[in-house]
């Protein structure tokens, strides 16, 4: 199946990052890959859709249909056969000076053969976009952008200051690569704002975290918005599961801060921490995690191989590297 991910903007390389880790955590094969700074274009086989479904820094994933010019979309939009079903069709412009009235326009016309307009809730999909060659594609999962603003921290019972968005806590899960019903541990959960996602797109999360009152929290935060989880007082370094029995771990550990460390120095916190991930996880299995500073890094890598990071400055005194380390 040939697809495209429509990538969000917040970064210029987490959004491609993030789509790829979920398909590989749903191992869908992905048999070749190609990507501009806004479209990742895929030939994959697999559960494309739960892959899909999991996506935070996206906007839609789509089908390719079919492919060239306006002409060539309408040639197959009028061998298709609808059977009478709703469709409707939307056209997106990748930097191309054309109305898209005038392809919505002779499409929509096309397919009214067969088919029926409803332009609120259609049974078929249809997506078009406008760049150097035209593409037309079948929705198969539409982001809801609007859901994740509804569970930012804000919006939570249980908040702090800092706390990733719920599209980058979404991302950071994601970048962990584990599979649906797979177990994934947040050791400083802080509010909840991963683990909440991380239920969301159906895995099995442990929340963890050596502050009781964090941990009290985010399970009454979180109780509301009827996610699953368990819930632990633990010491990152000292986790309680057993060795090997994670899938993966996707974590935002404190940065010192506004976050407290409990008076450790934060590099003896982290050196701590990742020795506890090393332990904790399979070989071939990874951790996900948020790091201040080119010094927290490297702590990482003494105990787990480095093999992403997407550095985003949120602002002068603030960087976080969305960074993934293999065992």
């Amino acid at each position: 199946m040939r697809l495209w991910v429509e990538l969000s903007g917040e970064h210029p390389t987490l959004p491609r990052a993030e789509a790829l880790a979920a398909f590989e955590a749903e191992r869908v094969e992905v048999r070749e890959v190609s990507w501009s700074s806004k479209v990742l274009h895929l030939d994959a086989a697999g559960p494309v859709t739960r892959a899909a479904a999991r996506l935070g820094l996206a906007h839609v994933v789509c089908e390719e249909l079919a492919s060239g010019d306006l002409d060539d979309l309408r040639k197959f939009a009028r061998s298709m056969d609808l059977a009478g079903r709703t469709f409707r069709t939307r056209v997106r412009s990748l930097g191309v000076d054309l109305d898209r009235f005038a392809v919505e326009g002779p499409l929509g016309a096309d397919f009214g053969r067969t088919g029926h307009v409803d332009l609120v809730s259609p049974s078929i999909d249809f997506r078009v976009l406008l760049g150097d060659e035209f593409r037309l594609g079948r929705v198969l999962h539409r982001v809801d952008r609007h859901g994740m603003e509804t569970r930012t921290v804000t919006h939570r019972s249980f908040r702090l200051p800092i706390s990733l968005h719920p599209k980058l806590a979404r991302a950071l899960v994601n970048l962990s690569r584990v599979p649906t019903g797979g177990l994934v541990a947040d050791p400083f959960c802080g509010t909840g704002g991963i683990v909440l996602e991380a239920a969301r797109i159906g895995l099995r999360p442990i929340a963890a975290d050596i502050r009781r009152t964090m941990v009290v929290g985010a399970r009454r935060s979180l109780r509301t918005l009827s996610a699953d989880s368990a819930y632990l007082v633990a010491d990152a370094g000292r986790g309680p599961w057993r060795p090997g029995r994670l899938s993966g771990i996707a974590t935002d550990p404190p940065y010192g801060r506004a976050s407290s460390s409990r008076g450790e120095p934060v590099l003896q916190l982290y050196d701590r921490a990742f020795r506890g991930f090393a332990g904790a996880l399979p070989s071939g299995r990874f951790a996900a995690v948020v790091l201040p500073s080119d010094e927290a890094v490297k702590v990482g890598q003494q105990h787990l191989e480095l093999v992403e990071r997407h550095t985003m400055r949120v602002h002068r005194s603030l960087v976080r590297n969305f960074c993934v380390y293999v065992r």
